[in-house]
């Protein structure tokens, strides 16, 4: 183990209420077996950041105070815990957040992602807006050679992008994408990259993200000056897309989603919505004979397979996306740019 020190400063959610971080003292971990010790490197911003930051009814329920938040990170690993030899000390990695035991009939069956006994890296548990941080060794992937610290700590969203848009067909066909958030734009990006023949982006009136859109490759861009359903209808012959993906979180965008896409397709939804039952129109998912699918992180590890092959073969263009660089001291100001929609993607770097 390389000379490292004891103690480190982190941002940590320490008070019960909106905002509510400090930059509190921890002991730098130590790995366990089967762990490694990562040095951080870059952390991005996550919609999920912002949920602890508003200190909504979720957050308040998932995260302890005391807790160093923070789960799309990259780094270097820096210490091997006991038995581990699948990992080298200097091993540039980025992380999947989704801790998993690998025991459970979920697991068993490949969907570790939603493991039984799960929890998540930074959410349940101290994560990355901190110089160090252990996780399991399976959960530290090796990123493609080279690739940029700030851009190997966004596989998490970009992840949850082709995790969504998988969930139907792509090459080929139709798509649209509800919601421009980073996540939405990494989608817009990502189905232009796997041959989506015609791709259809909706926000509500976030102008730079929408204008965003079409240089990642959007046919159509749509907002709330715009028949939403009808705009889709007129642009696919009357039929509706192939594959539609709901990423916004709207009770208004989803019934959109299910009532612009063609009979038999296919609705991918990964959305928190505020409201718990949001309206569904059922006899439009029945007789319209749709495919809906709940969305939750990334397949362990196909989508991860993927990602970096389209990474590798420079396809996905992270530079757009990631609009906005700033150095871990700044995480509070990071946390409200994010909040204003000004932006695409935010990441925090360290010094190391």
């Amino acid at each position: 183990m390389e000379s490292l020190p004891p103690t480190m400063t982190a941002w940590t959610k320490t008070r019960d209420e909106q905002g509510g971080f400090s930059l509190a003292e921890h002991s730098v971990p130590s790995p366990a077996a089967g762990e490694v010790l990562i040095q951080t490197l870059s952390t991005s911003v996550c919609g999920t950041d912002l949920h602890i930051w508003k200190w909504d009814e979720w957050s308040r329920e998932n995260v302890p105070l005391g807790t160093i938040t923070g789960h799309e990170t990259s780094g270097r690993v820096v210490a091997l815990g006991e038995g581990v030899t699948t990992h080298s000390v200097g091993d540039h990695v980025a992380i999947e957040c989704h801790l998993a035991c690998w025991e459970c009939p979920r697991c068993e069956e490949g969907n570790a992602h939603i493991c039984e006994n799960g929890s998540i890296f930074g959410v349940h548990g101290h994560g990355a807006f901190a110089p160090y941080f252990a996780i399991p060794a399976t959960n530290a992937r090796h990123v493609p050679e080279g690739l940029d610290p700030g851009h190997a700590s966004i596989q998490d969203p970009l992840g949850n992008a082709i995790h969504t848009l998988t969930g139907g067909p792509v090459q080929g066909s139709t798509v649209a994408i509800h919601g421009l958030g980073p996540i939405g734009l990494f989608a817009v990006n990502a189905a232009k990259a796997m041959g989506a023949t015609h791709i259809i982006a909706v926000d509500w009136d976030n102008t730079y993200r929408m204008e965003l859109a079409k240089e990642l490759g959007a046919d159509i861009v749509l907002g709330k000056d715009d028949d939403i359903v009808a705009a889709i209808l007129e642009a696919t012959e009357g039929r509706g897309v192939d594959n539609s993906c709901e990423f916004s979180g709207s009770p208004t965008a989803l019934s959109n989603t299910i009532h612009s896409t063609r009979m038999g397709g296919y609705v991918n939804v990964l959305s928190v919505y505020g409201q718990a039952m949001p309206a569904v129109p059922m006899n439009e998912v029945v007789f319209r004979y749709l495919h809906i699918k709940g969305i939750n992180g990334r397949k362990m590890w196909s989508t991860w397979d993927k990602m970096h092959d389209l990474l590798e073969q420079g396809l996905i263009d992270v530079d757009k996306v990631l609009t906005h660089r700033m150095p871990i001291a700044q995480f509070e100001q990071a946390i409200e740019l994010a909040l204003s929609g000004n932006c695409g993607k935010v990441v925090l770097d360290f010094d190391a």
